[in-house]
């Protein structure tokens, strides 16, 4: 009996201290409270008060592999606006041991047409930070993360992807798609994904039409497809758009000749330079002399006009 007496108490003792730690631990995620955790997701709201969104999503990082489940949750709330959706994104996307499934990768996929529409470039972070393994980015923006996270997954976004080539018309999507599949080694292999039809349509975004880099991306998707764009650029060089008309020439004479001054003529006038993630490629040495030839205008700019680019040749 005494034996038994003494296991009650013992037992007892053991299941008072283990009420009183759960007691402790209540409302906390490995060290970070729960009030705590639901401050800053509030705080990465849409809420013009100054400087809450970073404060919550470097607060977000330095706590990224304990509140990762607590991200995806909101994530997937329907009233989560565009801020909170990309400081989310950034997140996640810097957290290592995060591996997206189908349901979040649709979502990423579906997040790269908005651009900087909805949230401006730089507005969650910055390009200097210490967060993540991902390849470097050259511009701040959930939209261009996206990419070194899809490499990074690739066998999960590989198919999305080529289902998006179809889907969409957005010529961000198609050209950075079309990178990333060169970067791959796949290129070549999926490069009928590109329809005639679809080339058309990326085709109509030389015209001046005061949409940034639209221009840009359209003539970097056609130097990765090569000669596969040039029935696309020869109806664009017939246009009655003066911009358009002119950057198809110089694109289809830089596609068959490798003309220097058509390569000078389309830097003069786009971004050619710019890549998803990763180093940008060296310009050659004979192409700033072959720029020197054309007045600078950035015809894809927001102030472009048709009376921006000089005529080509």
């Amino acid at each position: 009996m005494l034996g038994r007496s003494i296991y009650r108490l013992l037992t007892s003792h053991i299941l008072n201290a283990t009420c009183l730690l759960l007691a402790i631990t209540t409302g906390r995620v490995n060290g970070q409270s729960s009030a705590e955790v639901r401050q800053a997701l509030h705080d990465l709201h849409n809420d013009k008060i100054p400087g809450n969104c970073v404060r919550a999503t470097n607060w977000l990082l330095q706590h990224r592999e304990d509140v990762k489940e607590d991200l995806l949750d909101e994530l997937y709330k329907t009233d989560t606006d565009s801020q909170e959706g990309d400081a989310i994104f950034y997140v996640l996307f810097n957290t290592s041991s995060f591996a997206p499934d189908e349901r979040f990768a649709r979502l990423v996929i579906a997040r790269l047409a908005e651009q900087d529409s909805q949230v401006q470039n730089g507005v969650i972070f910055e390009l200097k930070r210490d967060a993540g393994d991902l390849e470097p980015i050259h511009t701040p923006g959930a939209h261009w993360e996206a990419w070194p996270f899809m490499n990074k997954h690739f066998s999960t976004f590989e198919p999305l992807l080529k289902e998006q080539i179809g889907r969409t018309n957005n010529v961000f999507v198609l050209w950075g798609t079309a990178w990333l599949f060169k970067k791959r080694g796949l290129l070549r292999d999926y490069s009928t994904l590109f329809t005639p039809a679809i080339l058309d349509s990326v085709a109509a975004n030389l015209r001046a039409d005061n949409q940034r880099y639209n221009a840009s991306h359209a003539v970097r998707l056609f130097l990765l497809l090569g000669d596969q764009s040039l029935p696309a650029l020869r109806k664009e060089a017939s246009s009655g758009d003066r911009q358009s008309r002119y950057l198809a020439a110089a694109a289809i004479d830089a596609l068959t000749k490798g003309s220097h001054n058509a390569f000078g003529y389309l830097n003069a006038n786009l971004n050619l330079t710019g890549v998803p993630f990763g180093d940008e490629p060296a310009d050659p040495s004979w192409l700033p002399e072959a720029i020197k030839k054309y007045h600078v205008y950035q015809a894809d700019s927001d102030e472009s006009t048709t009376e921006s680019v000089d005529p080509y040749p």
